[in-house]
Order: structure tokens, then C-alpha cells, then sequence
């Protein structure tokens, strides 16, 4: 059971959870991403993050474009997610709608100051940076040169327990996201029909954010062919592409668990090497991410005889495949 608690004055110190806390900021941005993300209680002691704005600003003409009609307006697991190039800065205001509690923002990958850790004076030594219930509370990240990939960010202050002792956060009941750092060369690797080459980012059609969760996968998809439109998929969700397509899988993990990601019939190159995969092992908060032409079908599953069969398993289907009708009743359209 989730209780509303007040800041914690002490913890056990997660160190696997930190990344790049005391790495300064950048003086020269291309583009400022200034974003108010709220957070918000759901049903079934569910906590997760939503999209109050987007604004994407350009630092040397200061011409601003509102992105924020790309993205539901609903509270949902996973949160919005976050796509900028390396060169970017990200400002984030979370502000509290709940009415209790503190909770908090912390990424890993980005670069930030250590006022902009997310985390409690505890662990950071400097201050408690969460948002109140009358007071939000901003944090700014830099996606500095070399910090491309798909990273995870998450809450690292709201305490599990009476006592307020936790600094695990309450990441595992829906608190998460993931920011994803395009290079700013604009190129990716990839594997193209059984070889191995470089895309570029403009071409990919779609990408496919999946948490891993302990029993479960959650999805968000982002389509480029829309405009950047971002829908949330629910759980174990069904992932379409049209044929022929070039899409990008962004896999997270959340929880406690080690889990075995694997896809039938489909390969991918394992990251930094021209080594054919099609299973990878992830663990707590980390990442892995892939980019492939579409054209196979196949299943995502974790590979462990428990979680098959618990279901944790979805379904990646090449949209021009199926008949219309039977694919419009394949989609998980459970929206959270």
C-alpha cells in the first residue's frame, strides 16, 4: 500500500540507480525542450506521470514550436516520452497533482548539475529536489555530446513505507519513462534485411518504447509517419509496422528482476558491434535498443518459462499482412 509521507531524512544509498550526477551543463544549446510533466494518482495504487506541456525552443532564433498535441493529455504508464538530439537541453517543472507526497524526476544517460539530480539531500548532499504539493520543483538536463541512446528516467523520492526510509521511489508502480538522444550525426546502426548498416534517424518510422516490467511489458509507440504522434500501447501491447518500414525498439526495465528479451524470427544487431542477435539479458533500470526493417512477423516474449507463462508476451505484426478486420481486434488498446 502506498502512503503519503513527508520527505525521508535518511536511506540505504541505491548507487546502481545514479548516473552523471555532478557532470556540469553546457553553456551552448541548440534547442531547449521546456516541458511541464504532472504526477498524478490512477486506480489500483498506480502513480504515474502525465504531459501538462511541450515547447520546443530554438536557443539562436528563440522561434518556439508547441509539440504538446502530440502526446495524450491522460496520466499514463510508461510517461511521455522524451525525444531530443545530442546538443539539446531538457527543463522539466513537475508539479504535484496528487496532494500529498514529494515525488521526483532522475535520469540516467543526460548529463545535469547536481541540483538537478532528482533525488533527496540524503544522497546528493545538497538539497531535497521533489515537487510539493503547493511548490513544483524544475530540474534541467543536457544531452551533451556522446550521451545518445535510449535512457530511462524515473521518480527517486517518494518513500515506500511509514517511515519514509525508501530511496527506491516508486518507479515500479508506474512512476517512469524514457528519454530518448538521437546523435546529433543523425545516424543510427541497424540491420537491413540480414546486413548491417547505418540509417538515418529521419528514416525511422516509428519507435517502440517497451518497459519490462517484473510480470509485465508496458508500451508507448511513436510514429513519425503522424508527426511524431505518441500513443500509448498498455500492456503487453501488440506493435504494428507497415512493411518494409524502419523502426527502432527501445527496451527498458523497471522492478527487481533480470529478464530475457526475445523476438521470433526477427534479429537485431547486438549495440556497438556487427553481432546478429535476437535475445538480450536486462536488468533493473537498464536499456537496450535496436533499430530494423520491418518485415516478419514474430512475438516479443521474456524468456523465462514463469513469465510466458504468466503471459508477459506481445505480438509484432507487419500491418499490410493481416486483414483489416482481424488486425483492428489484434491491437491492445488498453490505454492506462
Amino acid at each position: 500500500m502506498i502512503v503519503a509521507n513527508s520527505l525521508p531524512s535518511s536511506s540505504a544509498i541505491n548507487v546502481f540507480a545514479q548516473s552523471n550526477p555532478r557532470i556540469e551543463q553546457e553553456n551552448h544549446h541548440v534547442k531547449s525542450h521546456e516541458i511541464e510533466m504532472g504526477v498524478d494518482e490512477l486506480s489500483g495504487d498506480r502513480i504515474a506521470y502525465n504531459l501538462n506541456s511541450y515547447l520546443v525552443r530554438d536557443v539562436t532564433s528563440n522561434e518556439t514550436k508547441d509539440i504538446t498535441s502530440n502526446y495524450t493529455n491522460e496520466t499514463t504508464i510508461p510517461g511521455p516520452t522524451i525525444i531530443v538530439n545530442e546538443g539539446d537541453e531538457v527543463i522539466i517543472t513537475l508539479v504535484n497533482e496528487m496532494g500529498w507526497g514529494y515525488p521526483g524526476v532522475h535520469t540516467h544517460g543526460a548529463h545535469y548539475k547536481i541540483t538537478s539530480d532528482g533525488t533527496l539531500k540524503e544522497l546528493n548532499k545538497v538539497s531535497d529536489q521533489a515537487a510539493s504539493p503547493t511548490k513544483p520543483f524544475t530540474v534541467k538536463w543536457d544531452a551533451a555530446n556522446g550521451t545518445a541512446g535510449s535512457w530511462p528516467f524515473h521518480d527517486h523520492t517518494i518513500g515506500r513505507n511509514v517511515l519514509g526510509k525508501s530511496m527506491d521511489g516508486l518507479e515500479t508502480v508506474g512512476l517512469f519513462s524514457s528519454i530518448i538522444i538521437n546523435p546529433s550525426d543523425g545516424k543510427v546502426n541497424a540491420l537491413i534485411n540480414g546486413v548491417p548498416k547505418q540509417v538515418n534517424v529521419s528514416d525511422i518510422d516509428k519507435d517502440y518504447i517497451l518497459f519490462v516490467n517484473d510480470d509485465v511489458f508496458w508500451g508507448t509507440e511513436v510514429d513519425y509517419s503522424k508527426g511524431g504522434k505518441h500513443t500509448q500501447l498498455g500492456t503487453n501491447p501488440t506493435l504494428t509496422a507497415a512493411n518494409n518500414s524502419i523502426v527502432r525498439f527501445n527496451i527498458q526495465s523497471t522492478g527487481n528482476e533480470f529478464h530475457n528479451f526475445t523476438m521470433d524470427n526477427i534479429e537485431w544487431l547486438s549495440p556497438g558491434t556487427n553481432k546478429v542477435i535476437n535475445s538480450h539479458i536486462i536488468g533493473p533500470l537498464a536499456n537496450h535498443v535496436f533499430t530494423i526493417e520491418a518485415n516478419k512477423n514474430s512475438s516479443y516474449y521474456d524468456n523465462s518459462t514463469i513469465n510466458l507463462l504468466g503471459g508477459m508476451k506481445g505480438d509484432f505484426v507487419i500491418s499490410d499482412s493481416l486483414d483489416a478486420q482481424v488486425f483492428e481486434n489484434s491491437v491492445n488498446k488498453e490505454v492506462v
